[in-house]
């Protein structure tokens, strides 16, 4: 039987060595060292093209053009440069004086993994590049990061993960289609079920193919007006009408036409800065009251195709690009029926009479 001493001095040994284990892995997973550039032998203005890939393969790229940013995979559609810009000026300035590991065990878990990361981030400036994975964080406007082909694993602060979004629209203008709904005058649609057309009247609508005595269910066109007046587009696919957007045999069309305030003329050459105009007795008239706003018409078609696996080819005939739109914009025309537009009569409100007691 141990004596108690021995007990006692075992316990000891074993709480210094857990105090030492404890000791070993904070000093080496939070190793402060002298901040170093996580962009060796490249600055941000160098930076000529960027990809960004998340853990599902959804991947973006931007490619620096005469411009600005564009998206090359997309015929040069344009970014919005400032959000690009403010990416890579984080990404050169990310304070990297914490080592969180330098194991390859860690990788995985820390989320900076060759195949198992939150983003892999390329950056290429001529021959030169850079391979960066980004991790989970330890908090706010933090990432953990590794270089490709390197161990050292560090806390990045100044950054997070989610702010480098795989989502195209996220980085450019996505007002695809945006007339004023207030001015649009006239939406007519063609799908599979036929010609729908709607006038506006007012503050309401009318449906020019209603049938005599029928009356319009106008239920459905807060979706109609609003969809044909307004479309965010989801993902720009380029210039080129290719065999695969099924626009030669499209699944539905729109068009819309409105109105737009004409400029007015600049003013008259005898009339003062301030509005008020000198009679030939040198009198003043005072400000005249502002002329009634004056409106041109104006019109533009979407032409609806096939229907890919992130959304519906859309060609609007006043954009250049075709782009990929979402499935309920295309659904509120290509679903639309005629039956749906006319409201049941009362009769068929009431149901059938009931016959009369003998």
């Amino acid at each position: 039987m141990l004596k108690r001493s021995n007990v006692l001095l075992a316990i000891v040994l074993v709480a210094q060595l857990i105090l030492l284990a404890i000791s070993v892995v904070t000093s080496s997973s939070t190793e402060a060292r002298p901040a170093e550039p996580i962009l060796a032998g490249m600055t941000a203005a160098d930076v000529e093209r960027i990809s960004f890939a998340d853990e599902l393969d959804n991947e973006v790229i931007f490619a620096r053009g005469e411009a600005g940013w564009v998206l090359p995979g997309a015929d040069g559609f344009p970014v919005e440069a400032e959000k690009v810009d403010e990416l890579l000026d984080k990404i050169a300035n990310l304070d990297t004086r914490r080592l969180i590991a330098t194991n390859p065990v860690n990788f995985a878990r820390l989320e900076v993994a060759d195949d198992d990361f939150r983003r892999k981030l390329s950056l290429e400036s001529g021959e030169a590049a850079q391979l960066l994975y980004l991790g989970g964080s330890g908090g706010v406007d933090t990432v953990y990061l590794r270089r490709a082909g390197e161990d050292n694993v560090y806390l990045g602060l100044g950054l997070s993960s989610w702010e480098l979004s795989t989502q195209t629209s996220t980085w450019l203008d996505a007002n695809y289609v945006n007339a004023p709904l207030a001015d649009v005058v006239e939406i007519r649609v063609e799908n599979a079920d036929g010609v729908f057309t709607f006038l506006r009247d007012g503050d309401s609508w009318r449906y020019a193919e209603l049938p005599e005595g029928a009356a319009f269910e106008d239920t459905k066109m807060p979706i109609v007006s609003r969809n044909a007046a307004s479309v965010r587009l989801l993902e720009p696919l380029g210039l080129e009408a290719l065999d695969e957007y099924g626009l030669d045999d499209p699944q539905a069309v729109v068009h819309v036409r409105y109105r737009q305030a004409v400029e007015s003329a600049e003013p008259v050459a005898d009339q003062d800065a301030d509005g008020s105009r000198e009679d030939e007795d040198g009198s003043s008239t005072g400000s005249e009251s502002e002329a009634a706003p004056e409106f041109t018409e104006a019109a533009y078609t979407l032409t609806f195709g096939a229907q890919l696996e992130d959304g519906v080819v859309l060609k609007s005939s006043a954009a250049e690009y075709y782009v990929l739109a979402r499935e309920t914009v295309f659904k509120a025309f290509k679903d639309l029926k005629s039956a749906d537009l006319i409201k049941p009569s009362e009769a068929e409100g009431a149901g059938l009479a009931e016959p009369a007691s003998e």
